[in-house]
């Protein structure tokens, strides 16, 4: 940013200067039209010479002036003022000119001292630099809108890309779902590092610089942070997939849980992922522990979700899966609906049930009832309006005989209809 600076304001001599020609040599003509300087029209047939020699005159030595040793006797600094903030802004319109503006204003103060003097020299060079100063207004706002243009097409190009890529944060560590996270760039924390005023591609710090444009980037490898919770984060701006597991108490669903996880971290490779992994590092001591037969019942309370990192080399962001384990205590309609952030950015919804518990289909019915109940709750829907999010209904215990072992598919459905779940399944 401080060079597309630095080259806006340094061609702000230059290219103004060619409609600052064209105006100086209508100017003269104009003046050849008023006394007293009308009297070279009367005297010479050809008053061309008179517009264009001041109008070279004028030119050149604004030019000599502004870029040859003598702008530094008239306290020209030629160079864009130091930033004093970051990341580097695109200075624009309103700040450069004004400070060009007063680099000219030094400049018209010092010629028109010498003009008194030198008046066939100076009074030119004046006339140039006044005009040169109204037309930075029309040069500075080309660049202006030029900028804005291309920042605006970078800026929706990299919200595509996001939502395509990434769609959302979910912090693994609070739950809860934010827009974009933090990006720690030299010790400052930037909110949602995007195309903006402060850089098209890149923006830059006192020190370095850093990108934030597109997901096929570098930006998702940059530090990051929850906005709401300040939890570091890994997810490297990854697409989450959120998956929050129902059912009565003791249905089976933290075995459920484990059983997805172990399965998708264990077949890696065998499918569109090149690698699977475990976010946080008490997931695997947990599955261990499962695989050995230990499996502790889930806290009411809100937990961590369990997430599987997914990664494949033909995928710009990796894909996050986030399995939200909720205590089964939480469908007894005894708890609070607000401890469980998940319910308003759930991508599906899996209700676990257990055949082999007492009177299963009313223990299974009044834990969807209530699982309805506190979603359009949660999400302020009205009781006419459709939950369109999947559900999936798993039955565990199958490996123990009963009406509903070996069973899947439309099979498992018609007989869990003809079960007595007739209202889970329609």
């Amino acid at each position: 940013m401080k060079n597309l600076n630095s080259a806006v304001w340094n061609l702000a001599f230059i290219i103004p200067l060619v409609p600052t020609c064209f105006v100086t040599y209508l100017f003269f003509g104009f003046l050849l039209t008023v006394s007293p300087f009308d009297f070279f029209s009367y005297v010479f047939d050809d008053t061309g010479p008179f517009q264009a020699a001041p109008t070279v005159i004028g030119c050149l030595g604004f030019l000599i002036i502004c870029f040859g040793t003598l702008g530094q006797h008239f306290e020209m600094k030629q160079k864009v003022p130091d930033p004093d903030k970051y990341p580097v802004p695109f200075i624009g319109l309103s700040n450069m000119w004004k400070n060009l503006a007063s680099e000219f204003y030094n400049l018209g103060m010092w010629v028109l001292m010498f003009s008194i003097a030198l008046f066939p020299i100076f009074f030119p060079i004046l006339v140039v630099t006044v005009i040169m100063a109204i037309l930075l207004i029309p040069y500075l706002a080309l660049v202006d809108a030029g900028y804005y243009v291309v920042m605006a097409a970078a800026k929706a190009l990299d919200e595509r890309q996001y939502r395509h890529n990434t769609k959302h944060l979910v912090c693994p560590e609070c739950g809860r779902a934010s827009d974009r996270p933090f990006y720690e760039v030299c010790g400052s924390g930037i909110l949602g590092l995007r195309p903006s005023e402060e850089g098209i591609f890149t923006v830059e710090m006192e020190s370095a610089s850093f990108p934030c444009f597109g997901s096929k980037g570098k930006r998702k490898d940059l530090a990051q942070t929850c906005p709401l919770c300040s939890s570091i984060l890994e997810t490297k701006e990854g697409k989450p997939f959120v998956i929050s597991v129902a059912g009565a108490p003791s249905s089976g669903k933290t075995s459920f849980v484990h059983s997805v996880i172990g399965r998708v971290v264990s077949t890696s490779g065998n499918g569109k992922a090149d690698s699977a992994s475990l976010y946080h590092a008490w997931e695997g001591p947990e599955l261990a522990r499962y695989r050995a037969g230990t499996c502790d019942p889930t806290p009411v309370s809100f937990q961590m979700p369990n997430v599987v990192k997914l990664e494949s080399g033909r995928l710009a962001t990796c894909r996050l899966l986030y399995m939200f384990d909720v205590g089964g205590e939480f469908f007894t309609g005894r708890i609070e609906a607000d401890i469980q952030p998940q319910y308003a950015y759930t991508d599906a919804l899996a209700f676990v049930l257990d055949p082999t518990c007492d009177r299963p289909e009313d223990a299974a019915l009044n834990a969807y009832r209530v699982l309805v109940e506190r979603y359009r709750q949660f999400n302020r829907m009205d009781a006419s309006v459709t939950i369109g999010i999947p559900l999936a209904v798993v039955v565990t215990h199958a490996d123990i005989p009963g009406p509903l072992s070996g069973l899947s598919g439309k099979g498992l459905r018609d007989r869990m209809a003809d079960e007595g779940y007739f209202n889970l399944v329609n």
